[in-house]
């Protein structure tokens, strides 16, 4: 028989989170509450917090326990407990009938069989839908798509407002034609989104564009993808220039791209620097700005930066960020960063991440639209502009990485 546990946590997002700890992929959520917190001091109002119950076993196993739940039977002393209730002192449980009594056996697994026929009949009837409370305010037929938003790591609140207005605008479809209802719930997450799309040059119009960002993101790696594509792709003239002096085998390594493309290179330290760099560079359509990592918590380092940006009169400053950070440090590193006059985001390491569902919250949080996306550590490849309708299926898991 299924393993039962109960978990509870804050949120039901926390508590999933618990459940897939302990039970693991392959766990089933059985039933959801809200439940008031236990306080010492009774006087105070009681906070609450979300208790799930989970189990692993078979399909069938767990719908019956489901059930059981809610009906308020113990699927797991059927085993145990005699059926009759007038002999519950006297008969032996059914484990040691065939040692004890093996002119009973027949009789007691018929009996169990019965009983367990007449759940699953019941089950049926209730078309096997898992019991989910009420107290949670999701709707029993969108609980699997609002566990698929939950299970992409999607804020709980954001994940329950765009299931509440998925039944509004879905009505019948939820349960007449459930593709459809997802079709529509892939068509809400596109509209949350805020995608700018790739850099626009124009010929004859230079344009500066910087990115910025902390340590470890891979700003060299994608500025590297970019240049290999405007020039060898497109064939942009352009140039480029980094600041990165803080780390050498970044500069070397820039360098050895630039070489490699047949591009010029220009290397600054100070805001005088850059106003010369830029002259030297004044030729070209497109100019790319490589800068330090830098944390977003030092404020003397990111004045500094947007004093560097400020002397490349820079047009665009892209904000690179790996999702492979929690949520909390995507929006504090965003936060800080905004202070360098940031216009949109790039975000990486998309292969190494969990799942992508932070991209959805940080398009609601931040009032910053996503450009590119990449999705490994190859150049020129593995970098690809952020379109609304792929965006929303790599959240959603519906779509694969190239």
């Amino acid at each position: 028989m299924s393993e039962i546990k109960t978990f509870r946590a804050a949120s039901l997002e926390a508590a999933m989170e618990l459940v897939r700890q302990d039970l693991g992929e392959e766990a089933v959520i059985l039933q959801s509450r809200e439940v008031a917190q236990n306080r010492l001091l009774t006087w105070l109002k009681a906070k609450t917090e979300i208790e799930v119950t989970a189990g692993i076993g078979s399909r069938w196993e767990r719908a019956a326990i489901d059930f059981s739940n809610s009906a308020g039977l113990d699927l797991e002393s059927l085993n145990e407990e005699p059926l009759n209730s007038s002999e519950e002192q006297n008969e032996p449980a059914l484990e040691s009938i065939e040692s004890e009594d093996k002119t009973q056996e027949p009789t007691r697994l018929s009996a169990l069989e019965e009983r367990l026929n007449s759940i699953q009949s019941m089950l049926e009837q209730m078309g096997q839908q898992q019991i989910v409370s009420s107290s949670v305010d999701v709707p029993v037929e969108l609980f699997d798509l609002y566990a698929e938003l939950i299970d992409v790591d999607l804020d709980e609140s954001l994940a329950r407002d765009l299931i509440y207005r998925l039944r509004q605008e879905a009505g019948a479809l939820i349960s007449e034609q459930p593709d459809r209802a997802r079709h529509l719930l892939t068509g809400m997450v596109e509209r949350e989104l805020n995608c700018s799309g790739p850099i626009q040059v124009v010929a004859q119009q230079q344009k500066v564009v910087a990115l910025v960002g902390p340590t470890g993101v891979g700003k060299t790696t994608t500025i590297a993808k970019l240049a290999a594509n405007f020039r060898l792709r497109d064939g942009i003239k352009m140039g480029l220039v980094t600041v990165d002096t803080y780390r050498i085998a970044a500069v070397e390594q820039l360098r050895t791209y630039a070489e490699i493309i047949d591009l010029p290179m220009k290397i600054v330290t100070s805001p005088q620097e850059m106003q010369q760099a830029m002259d030297e560079l004044s030729d070209m359509d497109l100019v790319l700005i490589d800068t330090a990592g830098r944390s977003p918590k030092d404020e003397l380092k990111i004045k500094e930066l947007k004093q560097l940006l400020a002397a490349a009169n820079v047009d665009e400053v892209h904000l690179v960020m790996s999702l492979t950070a929690s949520m909390k440090s995507l929006l504090s590193t965003a936060r800080n960063f905004a202070r360098a006059d940031v216009t949109s985001l790039i975000l990486t390491k998309l292969d190494e991440a969990d799942s992508l569902g932070a991209v959805l919250s940080l398009n609601r949080e931040l009032n910053l639209p996503v450009s590119y996306l990449t999705t490994g550590q190859n150049v020129p490849d593995d970098i690809e502009p952020a379109l609304y309708d792929r965006l929303a299926r790599l959240i959603l898991g519906r779509d694969v990485l190239h």
